[in-house]
C-alpha cells in the first residue's frame, strides 16, 4: 500500500541546520530501506498561489493563508505492508517532534509510479511546483457514475498528455480525509490521532509534482485540473533538490 505523509510545521519556528541534518539522514535510511518514492520540501506558504475555475473563468489570489498553526512544509511518499508501518515511518520525521505528520492512503488506481529506483527528471529546463488539489469530498457521493468516470478521464488525460511533454514528475490522489491518522510525537512518545478534521469546507484529495518553465506556466496546468472548477488548486514551488 501506497501511503502518502504530509509535514505539518510552524513557519516561525527555525529550520536548523540541525533539523537539516535529521531530513538527509532520515531520507537517506528511507531511501535505502527500498520503501521511498517521491518526496519534496515546499517553499513557504507566503510563495504559494491558488487557482479557480468559476464561470469559465481563471481566478487567482495569493495563498491561502489560513489561520492554522502549522502550514504544509513537505511530503514524503512511502511503501509499506499497511498503516501500522506508516506510522511507525511518520514518528521518525524530525517534525514528527513540534509538528505533526499526517498520514493518507493513496488510492488504488494507475498513476505514475516514481521511485528512487526509476524516477527520471523531466528533461524540460524549469522549477518544480506541486498542484495541490483541495475540493469538498461530499460532493463525489452526489455524481453519478457516469460523471465519476467523465472527471476521472480529464485526469487521465491530463496525466498523460504532462508524461508524454517531461512535465509531470509524479501524482496521486489520495484517500478520504476519514481514513487519515496524524503523528505526533510530544515529550518522547508517540501520539497517534484520527484525522485532522479540521472545519474546512475544501479537503485535500490529492497532488500533482510538475515541472515548469515559470510560475504562469505553472498556474496554466493548475487551471486544466477539475477540481479547480470545484474546488481550489494550490501551487506551490519546491525546492530544488540541492537546497533541500
Amino acid at each position: 500500500m501506497n501511503y502518502v505523509l504530509l509535514i505539518h510545521r510552524s513557519e516561525n519556528r527555525p529550520f536548523t541546520e540541525e533539523t537539516q541534518q535529521a531530513y538527509m539522514e532520515f531520507t537517506r535510511d528511507l531511501a535505502s530501506s527500498g520503501k521511498m518514492g517521491d518526496a519534496a520540501r515546499l517553499k513557504p506558504i507566503r510563495t504559494a498561489t491558488t487557482v479557480r475555475i468559476r464561470d469559465g473563468k481563471r481566478v487567482v489570489t495569493d495563498g491561502p493563508f489560513a489561520e492554522t498553526r502549522e502550514q504544509l512544509g513537505g511530503y514524503y511518499v512511502v511503501k509499506t505492508d499497511g498503516i501500522d508501518q506508516a506510522i511507525d515511518i511518520a514518528a521518525k520525521i524530525p517534525d514528527a517532534n513540534g509538528g505533526s505528520i499526517e498520514v493518507r492512503p493513496v488510492a488504488d488506481m494507475q498513476t505514475p509510479n516514481n521511485t528512487p529506483s526509476s524516477l527520471t527528471p523531466p528533461k524540460k529546463e524549469g522549477t518544480d511546483y506541486l498542484l495541490l488539489i483541495h475540493e469538498e469530498e461530499k460532493l463525489w457521493s452526489k455524481l453519478s457514475e457516469a460523471e465519476v468516470k467523465a472527471i476521472m478521464g480529464r485526469y487521465g488525460a491530463f496525466g498523460k498528455s504532462t508524461k508524454e511533454d517531461g512535465t509531470l514528475i509524479d501524482g496521486a490522489p489520495l484517500v478520504s480525509v476519514t481514513k487519515a491518522k496524524t503523528v505526533r510525537i510530544e515529550n518522547g512518545k508517540r501520539l497517534v490521532t484520527d484525522g485532522p478534521f479540521a472545519e474546512t469546507r475544501e479537503q485535500l484529495g490529492g497532488y500533482m509534482r510538475v515541472r515548469a518553465r515559470d510560475l504562469d506556466e505553472a498556474l496554466d496546468l493548475a487551471a486544466r485540473l477539475p477540481a479547480a472548477e470545484v474546488g481550489s488548486v494550490e501551487v506551490r514551488p519546491v525546492w530544488p533538490t540541492g537546497e533541500r
